[in-house]
């Protein structure tokens, strides 16, 4: 049985060689619990990382963050017109009831930030 939906490997940044250039050098980006440092990668397609802090609540809570947050990544990303290495986190608790309607209208003002945004490309390592 194969799995039509989910969040494939090719979309993640799983390595610190990967991670560390993006918060060196991305730009930062805050949406109220929100948290984004983002890239220009200079590559075919975007990739994201997810983090939750354990400010941000209970494992289950920090488990259906990542879970949301992915959820609207995977359902918004063709929003980013250029690509970009992501790396979303969240420090604190969010709002009690947030819903995955709360959290794509963040990634949408996010990748709109991003797809505006006058950084060039670069050349991937």
């Amino acid at each position: 049985m194969t799995k039509s939906f989910g969040y494939p490997q090719s979309l993640r940044l799983r390595k610190k060689t990967e991670i560390d250039p993006v918060f060196r050098h991305g730009r930062y980006h805050r949406f109220g619990w929100l948290q984004a440092k983002a890239r220009p990668n200079g590559r075919p397609g975007s990739r994201f990382m997810v983090s939750v802090s354990l400010r941000a609540g209970p494992a289950p809570a920090r488990n259906r963050i990542k879970r949301v947050v992915r959820e609207a990544i995977r359902l918004n990303q063709m929003g980013l017109s250029t690509p970009h290495d992501v790396c979303l986190f969240v420090t604190t608790r969010p709002p009690r009831g947030l819903g995955l309607a709360d959290v794509e209208r963040s990634i949408r003002r996010l990748f709109g930030l991003l797809s505006s945004s006058p950084d060039a490309p670069v050349p991937a390592c």
